[in-house]
């Protein structure tokens, strides 16, 4: 169908026959009517059957000029070469993108799947978190994944006024968050930002840098357990289970406090918590997308000899504590380590050790005198230097 005047880009025209709005972009073919789509049309659900439904998300079904003008404006954003997210976009498709193993679950026999991303796509899903998700307000409820937070925060904050304790546990956490989740995220909070903030480009083409994104964060329609972007995201998938938690620990008049570190939910309170609490509480949990992993139900009484714990740290004579039995392990680790000749010390065991004396050490601020001393062993044995005032070994506490 032709119109007359439709030669210039950027013309919006309505069809005579459908009444649908069109608007003239310059293609490589010398031009044609796109047509301009609804801004909230993301933020829309098509619903079959009661279970959410979405399009395609991946690059292979873009069109192609469409698809290079998204990367390029995207690549513009994260301050990368084009060629970066290419890459990764490449290896996505073609299966090459994650390594991935399973760690154990402490004691119970049962494995987590790690899914580890390659050099290039960990560069460019950093860059995701750093320039993008990091924007993006979440619970003050957090505090996994947050810059200054850790399991010590989250404990602390509990430390004052706890005497009863109800700990949950989401169960598979990341895998519950589906891209089409993630998809109304990026929409809600991303997209519009994108749009004032930087240069102009048409919704379409915002469409395609939103479906780029998803296909960079997500692995197999879900979060990757390993991923930068991950344990972000599901800080923003949780923002609506966080709020109404609050709403409802709000309406009891307990002192409540509330703190999240990842999949781990603890409430506490200076008196009682209720039954019909503890049991709203997993409502909400349910109704926000998520499910509680029952084997990891607990509710805790300091007037009943039980030991308060939060996120494997202990609230104990005023302190936040790493478990007796713990420490102990961690001190049979650094005696076998010291009595390991020094050609035989690998480097993945040399940070095994220094991982572990960091927990220590962010948890104590100082090394307690069971770790302090074989530590010092150890360093001697193997000839190891101290660095500046502190005694530290010569390797990043967390390298990149």
């Amino acid at each position: 169908m032709v119109f007359e005047g439709s030669n210039v880009p950027g013309t919006r025209l309505r069809c005579p026959k459908c009444s649908a709005i069109l608007i003239v972009a310059a293609l490589a073919d010398g031009g044609s009517a796109i047509p301009d789509s609804n801004p909230l049309a993301d933020s829309k659900r098509r619903r079959v059957k009661g279970e959410e439904q979405s399009e395609p998300f991946y690059p292979s079904n873009f069109n192609i000029p469409h698809k290079q003008r998204a990367i390029e404006f995207l690549a513009n954003w994260l301050d990368v070469d084009p060629l970066a997210i290419e890459m990764s976009l490449m290896k996505l498709e073609t299966g090459s993108a994650y390594d991935s193993w399973q760690i154990p679950k402490g004691d119970t026999g049962k494995f987590r799947n790690i899914d580890s991303p390659c050099e290039e796509l960990k560069l460019v899903q950093r860059r995701i978190l750093d320039r993008l998700l990091y924007h993006i307000p979440v619970s003050n409820a957090c505090h996994g994944f947050m810059p200054a937070r850790s399991i010590v925060t989250g404990a602390k904050y509990h430390l004052e006024s706890a005497s009863e304790m109800l700990n949950l546990d989401l169960k598979d956490a990341f895998p519950s968050v589906k891209a089409i989740r993630v998809k109304h995220s990026l929409v809600r909070y991303l997209k519009t930002p994108m749009r004032r903030l930087g240069e102009y480009v048409p919704y379409h083409v915002l469409d395609d840098v939103i479906r780029v994104l998803i296909h960079l964060v997500t692995l197999n329609g879900c979060l990757p357990q390993g991923g930068p972007c991950s344990g972000w995201l599901l800080n923003v998938a949780c923002i609506k289970m966080d709020k109404h938690i609050y709403a409802l620990l709000s309406g009891f008049d307990l002192k409540l406090r509330y703190t999240r570190y990842a999949d781990d939910l603890t409430i506490s309170s200076p008196f009682e918590i209720p039954e019909d609490l503890r049991q709203k509480i997993q409502k909400v949990i349910a109704k926000s997308g998520f499910r509680v992993n029952p084997e990891k139900v607990s509710y805790l009484r300091k007037s009943a000899g039980d030991t308060l714990e939060v996120t494997g740290l202990i609230l104990e004579k005023g302190m936040v504590r790493i478990p007796r039995a713990k420490l102990d392990v961690y001190r049979a680790a650094l005696h076998n380590a010291a009595k390991i000749p020094k050609d035989e010390l690998a480097q993945e065991k040399k940070r095994e050790i220094q991982s572990m004396v960091a927990f220590v050490s962010m948890v104590y601020g100082d090394l307690p005198r069971k770790i302090y001393v074989p530590y010092c062993e150890y360093l001697a044995a193997h000839d190891l230097e101290f660095i500046g005032n502190k005694k530290k070994m010569q390797l990043d506490l967390y390298p990149h």
